[in-house]
């Protein structure tokens, strides 16, 4: 019965439940549904965390919109994002 409750818990909405995207062309695993722009760079290689942005893109690479450093996001399962470098846009944090 404990697990039951407890796999109820797990699955209600709102939980911290981890979730597989694609950042920059690699399969990866966020611990959380929701992270920011910086928390999904963060997920890839560290050279790309810097000085760079995040960009939500569709399936054939062309982007849907920027995810700002601060900006939290809800993630879906094989959702894709790519990180480019930063030239001051939304994404921009403070340096």
């Amino acid at each position: 019965m404990a697990e039951a409750t407890e796999k109820a818990v797990q699955d209600a909405p709102g939980q911290e439940q981890s979730v597989q995207i694609y950042l920059d062309g690699v399969l990866v695993t966020s611990p959380s549904r929701r992270l920011t722009g910086l928390q999904i760079r963060q997920l890839g290689p560290q050279d790309r965390v810097d000085r760079f942005e995040t960009q939500e893109v569709n399936a054939q690479g062309k982007k849907i919109r920027t995810i700002g450093d601060s900006e939290e996001t809800e993630l879906h399962k094989d959702e894709r994002f790519r990180t480019v470098p930063n030239n001051g846009g939304p994404g921009a944090g403070a340096l």
